[in-house]
């Protein structure tokens, strides 16, 4: 940038601050108004999505993110196997995201991925997730499939049966494992 002289613009300096030229002020000026409105314009969406009318906690509804204890049952004899805790989210829309690792299992492939759906009944809805399992070298190894009913027992609490498939690296059946759970609404 040159003046009417032909010299280049120096920005002034006035006790060690830099103060720029008009036109970067204006330029400085346009740059924070694009990102004034982009920001405005990006979150304007999250702040009407806060304002929507959100389900009361005594809806009978299942969405929402659950403590749930899932147990292990043997599918022949209905004997309970293992127990351990479980959080489960089911999403407006449909989808579903879980994590619960069993007894001896690696903390590191608990998360579980889904759909969920409302049932025929008065508070009925399955689930359908899916799990990925790694070796220690991180290989990948198999996955699990599970699919549950579930029931609403309060507009809290929720009571589970189902079944996971467990498939080898090459889609082999390998097990199927039946399952019970319990969940109460975390708020």
């Amino acid at each position: 940038m040159t003046s009417l002289g032909g010299k280049p613009n120096k920005a002034k300096t006035t006790k060690g601050k830099i103060e720029s030229t008009k036109g970067e002020k204006m330029n400085l000026k346009k740059q924070i108004a694009v990102i004034v409105l982009a920001l405005t314009a990006t979150t304007s969406p999250v702040w009407s999505q806060d304002r929507q009318v959100l389900p009361s906690p005594t809806a009978q509804n299942l969405q929402g993110t659950w403590r749930v204890t899932r147990t292990g049952v043997d599918c022949i004899t209905g004997q309970d196997i293992l127990s351990f805790p479980a959080i489960m989210t089911f999403n407006q829309g449909g989808t579903y995201t879980g994590y619960g690792v069993p007894p001896g299992g690696d903390p590191g492939q608990g998360t579980e991925y889904g759909v969920w759906q409302r049932e025929p009944g008065s508070h009925n809805y399955s689930n359908r997730a899916v799990f990925y399992s790694y070796t220690a070298e991180g290989d990948f190894d198999g996955r699990g499939e599970a699919t549950e009913a579930i029931q609403l027992t309060t507009a809290d609490s929720f009571t589970g049966t189902g079944t996971v498939q467990i498939f080898d690296a090459d889609g082999n059946l390998i097990a199927t494992i039946c399952a019970t759970s319990t969940g109460t609404r975390f708020e």
